[in-house]
């Protein structure tokens, strides 16, 4: 049978790989540091208020040029009691020093939030919770087309709940109040290089009389209206583009070079050799830089996309920690059998499965209506936040009870060792020597890859929920994060590439019981019918005498 190559490697040369590819992490975490930018931006548009005098009756794009500018809402008195006749109106994104600027392709997704300013008035009171609902029109236009010839691309009534708090100290006219940030739109892709806003609040004063809480009868007196877009900075989407662009040739090749190794033994694969094999292609499907495409066509799914790969890495990533750790610690009856982690792999099924429908709930929506949002109720919100505290819960739990795999396997290893290891000759004693300490290697840079993963993943959530929150602007996807991001993704990769490189079934063969087989004339012995290509599983077979 053939052993596996970290049991075959000589220590110079696996002493080489490893400060090559501790060179290949340094670098990563260097280009987000030094090159890339962080990775999301943002800017902010104080709306202007525009007066309508067909109130919406002829469809008109309102903007600059065309705008009958309201300069103060106090100070306009309104022809009637439905408020339809006022616009507010933002065109993204805004002209700097005098250039218009453009989106572009790179930006990869948008994001807008609507801060809304509420001043105290004993006229127009706030209440607490109170439901607002606007009329929104999203415009675009594109380089061709003339400046002011904007084109529908959706338009919907959105309902958001207000909430907004003031001190009793500042109980004033003219106050203002502090309001929560509102979700208002995301796009999976930057399309367009230019976008114009149109809002209305409109104001249904027969409801009013008849329920109190109807939609924006209990918001107060609105003085204006702020929209802060956030996107991906295009620096950052380069450098990470270019990253999956130069690594997807490596993992593919090294995912055909050990699949062609597994399928050249006269046996089936094993259950370890196939979760590799797994992990593998579930890498190289997450590094396929599909996001290439978005820079030439119009992929509106493509977030969604990416969710649902990286989904798919993650759980076959976790599942994996659980076999690697469980094929070195239960016994011959049930190793190599995928039924004996069916309830530790259930959990990691089931939330994965959960936070899928979440996904397809949200992204999918959004592909027809870029203003849907779960955050934008109070139950949604609160279902949203939920799900992330719930997961983030998952993830310790979960990483706690690996680490205590990994430690229940060094201890069988350390009791093995004193009851059995020096029982045997000097020469076999320095083979397993060798391949304990390799193991052992391999078993704490999976603890530091699962910890690192599994902050990078709950940092990411994180940073999505602060986007719909009043840290969109200071969040941690706004800040200088990217070194972290590019180290991980690269950490993630080089621990794939090192499994698939070390367990691989070596060239060289065992061809008796007691054969010399490798360079250092080294002596193994195999008991004839074990099935497992890793020496160390060999070493760590139960008693059965």
């Amino acid at each position: 049978m053939n052993g596996a190559v970290i049991e075959n490697l000589s220590n110079r040369k696996l002493f080489g790989i490893f400060v090559v590819l501790l060179c290949v992490q340094i670098l990563f975490f260097l280009i987000g540091a030094i090159y890339a930018p962080s990775p999301s931006t943002f800017m902010e548009f104080e709306m202007i208020k525009c007066h309508d005098s067909s109130k919406g009756i002829t469809n008109e794009w309102f903007h600059r040029e065309n705008c009958q500018l309201i300069d103060d809402l106090s100070q306009f008195t309104p022809s009637s009691f439905d408020m339809r006749e006022i616009v507010f109106v933002a065109k993204m994104p805004h002209a700097r020093d005098g250039i218009e600027l453009e989106y572009s392709p790179w930006f990869q997704f948008l994001l807008g939030v609507l801060h809304v300013d509420v001043e105290y008035s004993e006229h127009f009171k706030y209440v607490e919770h109170a439901p607002l609902s606007l009329e929104v029109r999203m415009g675009y236009r594109t380089k061709e087309s003339g400046k002011n010839d904007w084109q529908e691309l959706s338009s919907t009534n959105v309902s958001r709940i207000l909430e907004c708090s003031i001190k009793d100290e500042d109980k004033k006219e003219g106050r203002s109040y502090d309001c929560d940030m509102l979700d208002l739109f995301e796009f999976g892709s930057s399309n367009y290089p230019f976008y114009l806003v149109n809002i209305r609040i409109p104001i249904n004063q027969a409801a009013c009389r008849y329920n109190p809480k109807s939609p924006n009868c209990q918001i107060g007196k609105i003085s204006e209206l702020r929209l802060i877009e956030i996107h991906q900075n295009g620096g950052f989407t380069l450098i990470w583009l270019w990253m999956k662009t130069l690594l997807t040739p490596i993992v593919s090749g090294c995912l055909y070079w050990y699949w062609r190794r597994i399928h050249q033994l006269a046996r089936n694969p094993l259950l370890l050799e196939k979760a590799i094999l797994a992990l593998g292609l579930s890498l190289a499907i997450l590094d396929f830089p599909i996001e290439w495409i978005s820079l030439t066509l119009r992929v509106p799914f493509l977030l969604l996309v990416s969710d649902l790969r990286q989904g798919l890495f993650y759980t076959i990533l976790f599942s994996f920690w659980l076999i690697f750790a469980g094929e070195h610690l239960i016994d011959d009856t049930t190793r190599n059998n995928i039924m004996s982690y069916r309830f530790n792999l259930s959990f990691i099924i089931t939330a994965s499965f959960a936070l899928l429908i979440y996904d397809l709930v949200e992204r999918g929506v959004q592909l027809y209506n870029p203003f849907y949002s779960v955050w934008a109720s109070e139950t949604g919100s609160n279902i949203a936040y939920f799900t992330i505290f719930v997961g983030a819960i998952c993830t310790v739990c979960y990483f706690a009870f690996l680490f205590y795999k990994i430690v229940k396997v060094w201890t069988t290893i350390r009791r093995k060792r004193a009851a059995q290891l020096y029982q045997n000759s000097e020469n076999r004693r320095l083979k397993v020597e060798g391949v304990i300490y390799r193991f052992k290697f391999l078993m704490l840079f999976t603890l530091l890859c699962s910890a690192f993963t599994i902050l990078a993943y709950f940092m990411k959530q994180y940073g999505e929920a602060q986007l719909h929150s009043d840290d969109a602007r200071d969040g941690f996807l706004t800040g200088s994060t990217s070194a972290f991001f590019t180290g991980t993704f690269g950490m993630c990769n080089i621990y794939v590439l090192l499994l698939l490189a070390m367990y691989a079934p070596s060239h060289k063969h065992y061809k008796g019981a007691s054969q010399l087989i490798d360079e250092e004339d080294d002596e193994i012995v195999d008991d004839g019918t074990h099935t497992e290509s890793n020496a160390l599983t060999t070493f760590l077979k139960p008693n059965t005498d």
